[in-house]
């Protein structure tokens, strides 16, 4: 193990140059393959399989990267390495150059720029949505964006498939509470709701959408009960039907628990709001009720972004087949399960280093 927690046989093909970020689940670094000198990103998942959720989340991202690897806008797996210890794991992916969040924060996006990457990311979740994937964790940071205004959207680690059949209006997966950051998510997920769709994607680019046009988060929740008041006090306090919609045992209780009065601010009277288009797509995502929300589909078609959608387009992401992984997302399965099947997937796979398949 080398100064940095690395095996050595990783750090023999790839040297470290500086450290991206760390988390719960584990730390990436900036490095360089050794072989062919392009720069990497080299995740390490801690205990990769220590728990049954910590195992399905693994199998997830890798299982689903695999199988949506060659789409332009979605970061690349590039290697799957086996730690030494059996425990942890090393993931591998392309590096992109910076993130949306540090864009925003740069105040430097023009319209059109802000058009085209609500275009690209609009399209990806399109595509996603149509595959049976929902991603559960969009925001920013999870946006990369290269020089020429490309994106690539990463980290999987949340991301799931859901069964076919259904569109997001009707289909509701099980809900899991650790999911997105709390800044993105939707309604349903603060109030704990029994369901949710990928309407909680649509939700999570409205709030994108509109950090793009104020340059800053539009809700900023210190906690969940203070995220779910900001959001009253900017869209209005829902329906019964609305509240309805959410499916939620607690929803009553937590609406009572927000203060009174609520101090009102609609979204659409901000004056920081100055592109009518915009701000007219982002209030049709951010909506309560995830079933009156815009698809990914839907959204496409809105004037803000519909310039950029090319003839044919969108049938051609609504015929995408329809992802379905060996180990299914509605069942459950012990940890090594999950091992056993993703170990089987990296060793047939990954049989030669990466740099001898460039």
């Amino acid at each position: 193990m080398t100064s940095y927690g690395i095996d050595g046989e990783v750090e023999q093909s790839y040297r470290i140059l500086r450290h991206i970020g760390s988390g719960a689940y584990g730390v990436v670094w900036c490095a360089v393959d050794r072989r062919t000198g392009r720069h990497i990103a080299l995740k390490k998942v801690y205990d990769a399989f220590g728990n049954v959720q910590d195992a399905q989340r693994t199998y997830r991202e890798v299982m689903l990267l695999q199988r949506l690897h060659g789409n332009p806008c979605i970061v690349g797996l590039l290697n799957v390495i086996r730690a030494a210890n059996d425990i942890d794991l090393y993931l591998v992916f392309e590096l992109v150059e910076t993130d949306l969040t540090a864009i925003i924060r740069k105040k430097l996006l023009q319209r059109v720029h802000k058009q085209y990457l609500t275009y690209q990311m609009l399209r990806t979740v399109a595509q996603l949505h149509a595959q049976n994937i929902v991603h559960r964790d969009l925001k920013p940071a999870n946006v990369f964006v290269s020089s020429d205004c490309s994106i690539k959207i990463g980290d999987f680690g949340l991301a799931r498939t859901f069964r076919s059949g259904f569109d997001n209006k009707q289909d509701f997966l099980d809900l899991t509470e650790y999911i997105a950051t709390r800044w993105y998510r939707s309604p349903e997920i603060l109030v704990k709701s029994k369901a949710y769709s990928t309407a909680m994607d649509m939700w999570a680019m409205g709030c994108v959408i509109g950090e793009m046009l104020l340059g800053h988060p539009l809700f900023e929740g210190r906690s969940t009960l203070d995220q779910l008041r900001l959001i009253v006090e900017a869209i209005g306090v829902p329906s019964e039907d609305d509240l309805g919609s959410l499916h939620s045992p607690d929803i009553e209780k937590l609406m009572k628990s927000l203060p009174i009065p609520l101090n009102f601010a609609p979204l659409v009277e901000n004056k920081n709001f100055k592109d009518s288009e915009a701000t007219d797509l982002m209030t049709k995502l951010i909506v309560f009720n995830p079933t009156k929300r815009l698809t990914a589909i839907e959204a496409l078609q809105h004037p803000y972004v519909a310039p950029f959608v090319r003839p044919g387009e969108l049938e051609k992401l609504q015929n995408l087949e329809p992802i379905v992984l060996p180990l299914v997302d509605e069942h459950v399965y012990a940890n090594d399960e999950y091992k056993a099947a993703l170990y089987n997937e990296i060793d047939t796979k990954y049989r030669y280093h990466i740099a001898d398949l460039y």
